[in-house]
């Protein structure tokens, strides 16, 4: 069943629910529309007399968190003003900042009170606590997003960052067109458009997604078995794996879902924003948050989740939960069961979406078959988000690690090697 048609339409202030339900109704020669058909933009602004919970506690976190900025970004100019800076040796593992060692000068040009407990001494003093404030300043964020320093050692993978900027340029060129056809004047044009080679790179950006899988599986094994050699597997070390992940995508997804929740009603107002509930929906606001909390919003009530593109982080959480079952049995000397297991992945992904496709095969998958409501499985839920269906890209990082590890970085391919995999990969991507 269709959902039907939605008009927006821009009308002076000074216009009623009667009026532009009357116009509504000589436009489309229809008397069943009546003003419960209407949704005007600034109803939802018009009803608010307070401001729910929820925002008031998002905005208080909010300014929390610039507070904990403002302060860290301050002592962090002290630390860098003194006349003897302090020596930090920063050691990186997982996306963490580990200060390994703190050298305190002493300045003997002030004598401050004793029971000053916040003095300006103390902010001068590279203390642990100060260090700790020091490394939410703006200023030190935005010199590590910003400073590109090349290592030569053998720990680099610079190849890394030309993957993920071609791949995230592919992820945010096709998405932006793909969601904005759904607003265009005539979705009938794309059809002409979708005959076009060039079209073909729009329409296949979804799958642009997989090159992350890829990359997020390679590293997971390079960064395991690295670990593995530095201090041998232990129960501790498998269980940080976990903890670590988690501690560090976590508060940040909530914080984002946090606000999307609460304050993206207020982020704009027009004929087609959504001013009541924002981009979230009832059910997100309702049972679908916790589905985020444990990363299995892809299939604990998937119509439900919260941010919709988070979909491949409950995936990626996913492999990284699974993953174990190849990284142990490959660092304890048993090579061939991690590459049988991480193969094993590979023929999963493919069985999965094979058997599926075959099983419903009445299935669409139009890519607007979750904008015009249709009856049946979706594409979306049963193939798109779904850990079985998307594992491949996933287990073909682990295998490719491997043999990274195996061969060592100085191995070379030659030059008919690298071309017949060039030519065989435009093939099948063309096919």
């Amino acid at each position: 069943m269709s959902s039907g048609l939605t008009l927006g339409i821009c009308v002076p202030s000074s216009c009623d629910r009667q009026s532009i339900a009357a116009l509504a109704q000589n436009l489309f020669k229809n008397d069943n529309i009546t003003e419960n058909n209407l949704l005007c933009s600034n109803d939802a602004a018009s009803k608010r007399k307070s401001q729910p919970g929820g925002v008031v506690v998002t905005c208080v976190v909010l300014s929390l968190l610039g507070f904990l900025v403002l302060t860290g970004t301050i002592v962090d100019l002290l630390l860098a003003s003194r006349p003897e800076s302090a020596t930090h040796v920063a050691s990186h593992l997982n996306g963490y900042n580990h200060i390994s060692d703190i050298r305190s000068t002493e300045s003997k040009s002030m004598t401050l009170p004793r029971h000053s407990r916040f003095s300006i001494q103390a902010l001068l003093d590279a203390t642990p606590r100060t260090v700790f404030i020091a490394q939410f300043s703006a200023i030190r964020t935005l010199r590590h997003i910003f400073t590109m320093t090349k290592k030569d050692d053998e720990n680099s993978l610079a190849f890394i960052h030309g993957l993920r900027v071609l791949s995230l340029f592919w992820v945010i060129f096709g998405h932006s067109i793909l969601f904005n056809l759904y607003y265009t004047n005539n979705a009938v044009d794309i059809l002409a458009w979708s005959h076009n080679m060039a079209f073909q790179l729009i329409v296949s950006a979804v799958l642009s997604v997989d090159t992350f899988f890829v990359l997020s599986g390679f590293l997971t094994t390079i960064i395991f078995v690295r670990e593995v050699t530095k201090k041998k597997f232990s129960l501790r070390l498998f269980i940080l794996y976990y903890v670590h992940r988690y501690i560090r995508l976590t508060p940040t997804f909530l914080l984002v879902i946090l606000v999307s929740i609460n304050l993206t009603p207020y982020f704009g107002r027009g004929p087609i924003y959504p001013a009541i509930q924002g981009f979230e929906s009832d059910g997100c606001r309702h049972h679908g948050w916790w589905t985020a909390i444990l990363y299995v919003g892809n299939l604990v009530h998937p119509n439900d989740m919260c941010l919709g593109v988070s979909w491949y982080l409950h995936n990626d959480m996913q492999f990284h939960w699974i993953a174990p079952l190849a990284l142990i049995p490959f660092v304890i000397g048993r090579k061939q069961i991690g590459y049988f297991v991480a193969t094993v992945y590979v023929l999963v992904g493919i069985g999965s979406i094979s058997g599926i496709l075959l099983y419903y095969s009445t299935m669409s998958l139009n890519l607007f078959a979750e904008a015009t409501d249709l009856n049946g499985p979706s594409f979306f839920n049963k193939v798109y988000i779904t850990p079985w269906c998307r594992i491949s890209a996933y287990a073909i990082g682990l295998l490719t690690g491997f043999m990274v590890i195996n061969v060592g970085r100085l191995y070379r391919s030659n030059t008919y090697t690298k071309l017949f995999g060039t030519l065989l990969a435009i093939v099948v991507g063309l096919t």
